[in-house]
């Protein structure tokens, strides 16, 4: 038995969730907020984050359940031995090149604080954190898009003449990119890091790469041979839980320690680690449920081809990226969705290199993807 998200059927009564909300952030408003906290979810629907709904399964949960007033009580442990039990799980051949993060974003803010100077090059659109935090900080920004004409693809090769024709200090490469879903091989990758060896940092973000094939092309164990170059991982996601905030940074151990100097002893909260502990025997039940993530993701894609005003770009994560034919207000099919069939999407508006028009839609089971694609049009047809 799997512990995942229910989706209690649509009572059409989420009017009152306050549409401001979107005007907030530069993200999408959280689950939270849309709720109020919790206490209004009348059958909210999340097809916004892209998140394993297959995993942890019921019994992983009851014993992380009897843990927790514990691992409320007490400190956790160090930084050191938790990023052992993160190897461990992911396959990565010494814990002295894994940092542990407050969730990948308090490692990105780190690095974009601490190791991001005077120019970052970054492909949109990408995620946010990517693109917004070094604007403030005062960091150059220089872009390649992601082309609806080109199925949001991009060569390896014509990524580092980009960087090298920007003279950019510093890169950053999402993979699979987030929110297109677009992705290098391993090869490419290894290509790229190469090519540009001289940049200051060179950043590989794999938040989603365990959902991009059965083999994902992750770099993880090649990294370190580069000095200047760093991998990003989202764990919390992956694992069914992103509200414990999980995620890591790997490295040359050179990196990892000139980080470590700037990290908080105790930045990771003790729930997170019983979690890391008690998934160490969870091995296969998590990498079957990936791959189930995998074929909901293609049936999503099939299921939303079907949708003639919708095209669709190829993924290899556990979204998909769809433009919305232009004579279809984006905002409105967004608000209307969330208004009158209580499902949540993701409109891409307020990512640069992308518009109203565009949307990432995380996959969910089939039952699921069919209610919303029903929904979808339903509203279409009002519009």
């Amino acid at each position: 038995m799997t512990f995942k998200t229910q989706f209690p059927e649509s009572k059409n009564n989420n009017k009152h969730i306050d549409i401001s909300l979107f005007n907030q952030t530069t993200h999408n408003p959280s689950y939270a907020s849309l709720t109020n906290n919790f206490e209004k979810i009348n059958g909210l629907k999340d097809f916004c984050i892209p998140v394993n709904t297959y995993f942890p399964s019921r019994s992983l949960m009851d014993d992380l359940y009897k843990k927790i007033p514990s691992a409320l009580k007490y400190y956790p442990s160090s930084n050191n031995l938790i990023t052992e039990y993160i190897a461990s799980f992911s396959d990565i051949e010494n814990p002295k090149r894994i940092i542990a993060g407050n969730g990948s974003t308090e490692i990105i803010s780190w690095l974009n604080s601490l190791f991001i100077k005077d120019s970052l090059f970054v492909p949109v659109p990408s995620f946010g954190r990517w693109i917004e935090e070094p604007i403030n900080l005062g960091v150059k920004l220089h872009t390649i898009q992601y082309c609806d004409s080109n199925n949001q693809l991009l060569s390896s090769k014509k990524f580092v003449e980009a960087v090298l024709k920007s003279g950019a200090k510093n890169a950053v490469i999402c993979n699979p990119n987030n929110p297109t879903g677009s992705i290098f091989s391993r090869a490419e990758l290894l290509f790229i890091l190469r090519k540009l060896d001289h940049l200051d940092n060179i950043i590989i973000d794999e938040s989603f790469i365990d959902f991009s094939s059965k083999t994902p092309p992750t770099i993880k164990n090649d990294v370190h041979l580069f000095s200047n170059a760093w991998v990003i991982k989202s764990l919390g996601k992956n694992v069914g839980l992103h509200g414990l905030r999980m995620g890591y940074a790997i490295s040359n151990e050179n990196n990892i320690n000139k980080l470590k100097k700037h990290l908080p002893y105790w930045n990771i909260n003790g729930i997170s680690e019983m979690l890391l502990m008690l998934i160490q025997k969870e091995k296969l039940a998590y990498d079957e449920s990936r791959v189930k993530v995998i074929h909901d993701t293609i049936y999503l894609t099939d299921r939303f081809s079907e949708l003639d005003f919708f095209k669709v770009f190829p993924t290899n994560s556990n979204f998909v990226f769809a433009r919305l034919d232009s004579q279809i207000n984006g905002e409105e099919l967004r608000n209307r969705l969330l208004k009158n069939k209580s499902c949540f999407i993701r409109n891409c508006e307020n990512k640069m290199g992308s518009t109203k028009q565009h949307f990432r839609i995380a996959a969910r089971p089939k039952q699921d993807v069919d209610f919303l694609v029903n929904a979808i049009r339903e509203e279409v047809s009002k519009m």
